[in-house]
């Protein structure tokens, strides 16, 4: 019996099986390999940061705790006493994490073919900007529970000072729907340029090969943009030239296999504000430099 993936893991695997369930008609997606990535339990999946689950009342070592069946190395970075809400979730989502990756471990006795393997945990929590409304938390990470690679680990927070919580990106539109399809246009266009330029070279391929890569890329790409809230889940919120200043824009976050194959590794577009600024609450709009 192979080990199970932990619940966070789960989660994400069935976002992505909702987002599959909403793309058009016709052949699942495939990478610039040309495998299928639609529905596959792959342990190089990436996991997507999901809400944390209930605490319960499960005892879980530390945040650097080394046994010589595991791992878990987890980085949480100081943040001041008027973020606390936006410390709370990081805190939860991280014993979450540790809470589902101990309740995956294989039993040392049905899984003795590789004894020396060492399994991890590595989450590394960072502020990756903050503006006089926002503070966006990064989380990168993997974790191997004993599948055949590790399974990368994306998430992002964004604390709105103001409301004192974490918002979504939908929380920051009167119509989240117009925004997202926005959004995903300039992705679209932004990543297509970007990633079709790394098409095989005619000396590298033949014509046939060269036009299957571009056509899965171009699958990838046009499935990993839709404007669905799982696609746009991820996004950080842009510091601007100084503490005070207004945001310039939005940073939206793909994971591996979202838009392209596992060896492109997570993609990110910057997006100005002027793209979504139509769409902004008005309490948001000055947070904003829409230009």
């Amino acid at each position: 019996m192979s080990p199970s993936f932990p619940k966070y893991l789960t989660v994400a695997l069935s976002a992505l099986a909702l987002a599959a369930c909403q793309q058009p008609s016709g052949n699942p997606p495939t990478s610039a390999a040309g495998y299928s990535t639609a529905g596959k339990g792959s342990s190089t999946a990436p996991v997507i940061a999901a809400p944390p689950a209930s605490a319960g009342t499960t005892s879980l070592p530390g945040d650097h705790a080394t046994t010589a069946q595991y791992k878990i190395a987890i980085s949480i970075p100081s943040l001041p006493a008027t973020a606390k809400p936006l410390a709370d979730a990081l805190r939860a989502t991280a014993d979450d994490a540790k809470r589902q990756f101990l309740q995956a471990l294989p039993d040392p006795d049905e899984h003795s073919s590789s004894p020396h393997r060492q399994l991890e945990l590595h989450l590394e929590f960072t502020v990756a900007a903050r503006t006089a409304a926002f503070t966006s938390v990064r989380e990168i990470g993997n974790v191997d529970t004993g599948g055949a690679h590790p399974a990368p680990v994306e998430g992002s927070f964004v604390f709105d000072h103001g409301a004192n919580r974490v918002i979504t990106l939908a929380d920051l539109f009167t119509q989240p729907d117009g925004a997202r399809k926005a959004l995903a246009d300039f992705a679209h266009a932004t990543l297509a340029k970007r990633l079709l330029a790394n098409a095989p070279a005619p000396s590298d391929a033949s014509r046939a090969a060269n036009r299957e890569w571009k056509t899965n890329m171009q699958q990838m790409l046009d499935y990993g943009t839709q404007p669905t809230s799982v696609n746009f889940a991820l996004f950080v919120v842009r510091a601007g030239a100084s503490n005070a200043a207004a945001s310039p824009g939005l940073t939206l976050v793909f994971p591996p296999y979202q838009v392209a194959p596992y060896s492109a590794g997570t993609q990110t577009v910057d997006v100005p504000a002027s793209v979504f600024a139509a769409f902004l609450k008005p309490i948001y709009r000055s947070d904003f430099a829409a230009r």
